[in-house]
């Protein structure tokens, strides 16, 4: 499991709990996620794994919240000036080195997007809350135009943004491109780069690359 999510100083059990079905979620998926897996991952006994956190689902909706604030926290653009294109270009190049340094973390978004289950449906619902919120914010700020249907653009972002984790596989074939090659990323975040400037930002000027 990469400990990337965490500090060097983040080795308490508990924190070890979680990084170990984090890790777990991302290659089996939440409904072959057991606690004896998880504390066998951890090191630890499964009573431990109960006494932090109540039931599988208690450690199951912790990693839920740890990895969609994780997400937010690193690519929401802070309070700043500047052109609103520029910071698009930010928040997707933030995406990007996330799932470079942390190869599990598309594994995740994968397991919790696609596996149709509960935890995923809501894991998603709280991941539009928050793009939704940063899009709000963005608007009242002048750097997007008002948005008809908020919820609805928040998670086509969100998707737009995902695309390259959840269909990796559709769009190498369709693109001719490998997304292990971080040119392929630039192309993909560049297309998605400009819709969005000429749809989100008007007027503003395009987009170099970062």
């Amino acid at each position: 499991m990469s400990t990337q999510l965490t500090g060097p100083e983040d080795l308490t059990a508990k924190a070890r709990i979680r990084a170990a079905a984090f890790a777990l979620v991302a290659e089996r998926g939440v409904h072959a996620t057991t606690v004896r897996a998880i504390a066998q991952r951890a090191g630890v006994s499964p009573a431990l794994v109960i006494h932090h956190f109540g039931s599988k689902q208690g450690v199951i909706d912790a990693i839920s919240t740890w990895i969609v604030e994780y997400l937010h926290r690193n690519t929401r653009e802070p309070d700043r000036g500047g052109d609103p294109a520029q910071a698009l270009q930010r928040r997707l190049v933030r995406f990007e080195r996330m799932v470079a340094e942390v190869p599990l973390l598309g594994a995740y978004v994968r397991r919790m997007l696609l596996d149709g289950q509960p935890d995923g449906l809501d894991w998603f619902r709280r991941a539009v809350d928050l793009s939704a919120e940063e899009l709000a914010h963005r608007e009242r700020m002048g750097k997007a135009r008002p948005s008809t249907d908020l919820r609805a653009e928040a998670a086509m972002l969100l998707i737009l943004g995902f695309a390259p984790v959840l269909l990796g596989p559709l769009l190498e074939h369709a693109l001719g491109v490998d997304f292990d090659d971080e040119r392929s990323w630039t192309r993909w975040r560049d297309a998605e780069s400009e819709l969005l400037t000429s749809a989100l930002y008007p007027g503003a000027a395009a987009p170099d690359t970062l």
